[in-house]
């Protein structure tokens, strides 16, 4: 008991600390819009909270990786789309120059055109994001392949590495994100050499008028040429396909984490924000039994505050 006032004043007094503390914490609550701003609001529930924002930043930072991702993703694939055309003209052009009416000015300037769609390959196969040569495996700040119209390919030696990127999804399954240029232009596999079916056409088509002596056997007839144009292309939209198949996984990836930061988010709004409909309703009627109270008691000093409240 204090000393020097009566047991019913020192009730009125400590029920009137209780009220306006009461009444504090709500007024914080509202204005603030948190049921917790520090660990001695809700000490049980610290913990929970705690983990469910580390939760909330690991999923952040799995969906700015993706981003990322999907941006060097979308512009392999348009890089490939771009390829693609370009081998299709290649075998039109290629089938043009195949046609007995037409003179070696015409094959010439074919042969020109193919050449420049080579130059134009080779532009494709150095496709670069955020300086990062997208083809190029790990050795990505190296542009994959150099024009060289003096080999049977038609490019130099691939100059990146075995491409072992990786990405995680929310769960933290990790997925293959990217091929290499040799594996797309060059692959092992003759019949399905990109820069090769392209620069075979170019050399068959001015082997026509001005033939080797003795023959090349690396140059191939101009109906040869077609046919591993052919090939190439079927293999070449393989190529893009996978891409289509990378940019699905890269999207229903992004697809979890939205879903699962939405779900974060909701329970750390259930954890820490205030009911502010009920916490309106806490401020008002502690308010109002405050002055009520205060009211009683001047009126009547004997009068405990717990007497207002029955």
């Amino acid at each position: 008991m204090m000393r020097g006032i009566s047991a019913t004043t020192e009730k009125f007094l400590l029920d009137l600390e209780r009220l306006q503390k009461r009444s504090a914490k709500a007024q914080q609550q509202l204005s603030s819009g948190l049921k917790i701003t520090k660990v001695s609001d809700a000490p049980d529930e610290v913990s929970r909270l705690l983990i469910a924002r580390a939760n909330l930043a690991s999923v952040v930072q799995t969906q700015q990786n993706l981003g990322r991702v999907k941006l060097e993703v979308d512009t392999a694939e348009k890089a490939l789309q771009n390829a693609v055309s370009l081998l299709e003209r290649a075998r039109t052009l290629t089938a043009q120059g195949a046609n007995d009416l037409q003179g070696p000015a015409t094959r010439r300037q074919i042969a020109s055109e193919l050449q420049g769609i080579l130059e134009r390959l080779v532009a494709v196969a150095a496709t670069a994001v955020e300086d990062r040569y997208l083809f190029s495996g790990d050795s990505d700040q190296t542009p994959p392949y150099e024009l060289d119209l003096s080999t049977n390919t038609g490019v130099g030696p691939y100059q990146g590495s075995a491409p072992n990127r990786m990405i995680a999804d929310t769960s933290g399954l990790l997925f293959s994100i990217a091929q290499s240029a040799d594996v797309i232009f060059d692959a092992p596999d003759p019949e399905n050499k990109v820069f090769a079916a392209v620069q075979g056409a170019r050399r068959a088509l001015l082997a026509v008028d001005q033939p080797t002596d003795p023959p090349d056997p690396t140059i191939p007839t101009v109906a040869q040429a077609l046919r591993q144009l052919e090939t190439a292309n079927r293999y070449l939209n393989q190529q893009l396909a996978s891409y289509g198949l990378i940019q699905n996984r890269v999207r229903e990836a992004l697809d979890a984490a939205t879903r699962l930061e939405i779900s974060q988010r909701a329970q750390i709004a259930e954890i820490e924000e205030a009911d502010l409909a009920q916490v309106a309703v806490e401020l008002t009627q502690t308010r109002t039994v405050l002055e009520a109270a205060l009211q009683a008691r001047a009126a009547n000093p004997r009068r405990s505050l717990f007497d207002v409240l029955r």
